[in-house]
């Protein structure tokens, strides 16, 4: 043992050396840091089998052929999100190893590794770890985006939720419509139903999200209703609450945005509009005329925060409520089916031992389960903001992707000096000036990200392809 005062080479010994804390690790734990934003996988060791306890724990057994073809789907998402998400525009290719590259060794590589991590084809070993710490980024949050309702009854919780607005919305014979309560109506401008969302867009926006897990989203599902002006946005929340088309205490109280009514003012503006027609001087129609010019803003910014990529333009009410979904478990119908036919066919003990393994002991007859699901109510002026010039959904979309690109591969963008498309602030306007690039849309409409009905019955068609 060296004297003290003598510097001490080599190693800490093994009681000092565990007060060395990984603290981006710690900080994933119980600092609120993001798993996404370390700077490289850290496991506990070097090493294959180390990679392979790892991912077994995460919940891939390589040794499961099953659990081994996921990790293959997985991989394969991602690799098909980095390139043809990320990569394009920029002056740089992801290396083909990834494509057939073992996952053992992506996550070795990831953690840096000495023993995998090293230079080769003119790229530095940092540079080989910044890819495999990217692609194993994204792999995380496809593995998180796989929704086990949504893949398996997407269409029943869709129908579910859709019907109650669909039998509220009302059509004349004009064509023009309506959302219909017991005690007044609502003329709309338009009703939409939210696309169906693709798993790329799931992927780009839970990689904007801190926590960065599937049940984050709660716009799977979605309508927008756009009315004439601020003040029907208000009736329509009232309209959809009267009917119970919305359950008022299923809402998210988190989720629920308002940029379009100032409600203290517009209360204020009634009470004024109210003792003007008590005192007589204005009559009813009038009153009613002046209460709908009502058009002010909230001026808090206390939102900006809820969706940093959104344009400040982009002015509307909107809310996120649950919806107690309930259909037949088509695993209990199948096995009370199986049971019929081994009544029929069956007797004696190959009947009372088939009946043993059909048991429908534990299988609920019923699935239930509360999903969420968005809405949107617009007047027609921030619709239009909404569809055109700064606030459009190209420019919204360019935006979460520019993020997503330098939060999946922040090392590999430094590394090769890759210039980014500069920042772009909430407007949309580029922060060192110029302007920003917008994404093409691929049809009409695209901008809203919604898929515009022009009747009832074209909603209702809607939903009957989508059971089919």
């Amino acid at each position: 043992m060296a004297e003290l005062g003598t510097l001490r080479a080599g190693p800490l010994p093994p009681l000092l050396a565990r007060y060395v804390f990984s603290w981006e690790t710690m900080h994933t734990i119980i600092g609120g840091q993001s798993a996404i934003d370390l700077s490289h996988l850290r496991l506990s060791q070097s090493g294959e089998e180390e990679a392979s306890r790892f991912l077994a724990r995460y919940g891939y057994d390589l040794h499961n052929p099953l659990q081994f073809q996921d990790v293959e789907r997985i991989r394969t998402e991602a690799l098909g999100f980095i390139r043809g998400v990320l990569l394009p525009g920029l002056p740089v290719e992801m290396p083909a190893d990834f494509d057939t590259m073992p996952i053992l060794t992506v996550l070795r590589l990831a953690a840096a590794d000495p023993d995998i991590a090293v230079a080769k084809d003119g790229f530095t070993a940092e540079v080989w770890t910044g890819w495999a710490c990217g692609l194993l980024r994204v792999m995380h949050t496809v593995a998180h985006a796989v929704n086990y309702f949504q893949n398996n009854y997407y269409h029943e919780i869709r129908e579910h939720i859709l019907s109650r607005f669909v039998a509220q919305v009302h059509t004349r014979e004009d064509g023009s419509q309506y959302l219909h309560a017991q005690s007044f109506d609502v003329p709309i401008v338009r009703f939409e139903v939210k696309e169906t969302k693709p798993l790329r867009s799931v992927v780009v926006k839970l990689l904007q999200k801190q926590e960065n897990v599937a049940y984050d989203l709660f716009d799977h599902i979605g309508v927008r209703i756009i009315v004439g002006n601020p003040v029907d946005a208000l009736f329509a929340v009232r309209a959809l609450r009267e009917e119970h088309t919305i359950m008022y205490p299923n809402i998210k109280p988190t989720r629920s945005r308002n940029t379009l009514v100032d409600l203290d003012a517009y209360d204020a503006h009634v009470r004024k509009c109210l003792q003007r027609y008590q005192r007589g001087e204005i009559d009813e129609l009038a009153t009613v005329s002046e209460i709908h010019s009502f058009d002010h803003k909230p001026e808090s910014d206390d939102q900006i925060d809820w969706n940093p990529y959104s344009s400040d333009k982009y002015q509307s009410i909107q809310f996120t409520s649950r919806q107690m979904i309930r259909f037949p478990n088509p695993l209990f119908t199948r096995m009370r089916d199986a049971q019929a036919i081994a009544h029929k066919h069956l007797t004696g003990d190959p009947l009372d031992e088939m009946l043993a393994a059909l048991t429908t002991q534990g299988v609920d007859p019923e699935i239930q389960f509360f999903f969420p699901y968005e809405v949107q109510i617009m007047d027609i002026a921030s619709f239009q903001a909404a569809t055109e010039g700064r606030a459009s959904y190209g420019e919204y979309k360019a935006r979460q992707i520019a993020s997503v690109r330098r939060r999946v591969l922040p090392r590999v963008l430094k590394l090769l000096g890759v210039a980014d498309e500069p920042r772009t602030d909430r407007e949309g306007s580029m922060a060192a000036g110029g302007a920003a690039k917008p994404i093409a849309l691929r049809r009409q409409f695209a901008s809203t990200g919604l898929l515009p009905n022009a009747t009832v019955e074209d909603l209702r068609a809607l939903l009957a392809n989508d059971t089919k």
